[in-house]
């Protein structure tokens, strides 16, 4: 996984696909086929709980030090 750090913080950062960098952690923000939302820990492989809305996601896990992160991931 390549990981580059961008300082920008941008006002609505939590969206699908995203990947948020909150403190040492990286969260994959995901979507079902059931349009459900889910924050994926990709440093301990952790899948969090359902959530109805992004907003409803958002409002639960946002934290003001929440950044975007720019990644690239090469599955091989």
């Amino acid at each position: 996984m390549k990981i580059n750090f961008n300082d920008e913080k941008p006002e609505n950062i939590y969206k699908v696909g995203n990947v948020i960098r909150k403190g040492d952690d990286f969260y994959l923000i995901a979507r079902d086929f059931d349009d459900k939302y889910y924050f994926i820990c990709l440093n301990q492989n952790f899948v969090s709980p359902s959530y109805d809305t992004l907003e409803e996601l958002a409002d639960i896990n946002k934290d003001e030090y929440d950044v975007l992160a720019d990644v690239e991931i090469n599955v091989l």
